[in-house]
């Protein structure tokens, strides 16, 4: 799971993925400083965004494997 630091839904974002957890579930988590809402969908814009594609597509090859 990723959230921006100032995406509105980072709060209830990063709560999901704590209530997640304590339900034992596995859950990766990344926050990146300086980011809005949406910030991943900008690859050819925002360097932070592909790196983020990055670990999400990782985590999910790892997941799936």
């Amino acid at each position: 799971m990723i959230t921006g630091e100032y995406d509105p839904l980072r709060d209830e974002g990063e709560a999901y993925a704590r209530r997640l957890r304590e339900a034992g579930v596995e859950v990766e988590h990344w926050r990146y400083p300086g980011m809005i809402h949406g910030y991943y969908a900008m690859r050819g814009v925002v360097p932070a965004a592909a790196e983020a594609l990055g670990q999400v597509s990782t985590a999910l090859v790892k997941a799936w494997a």
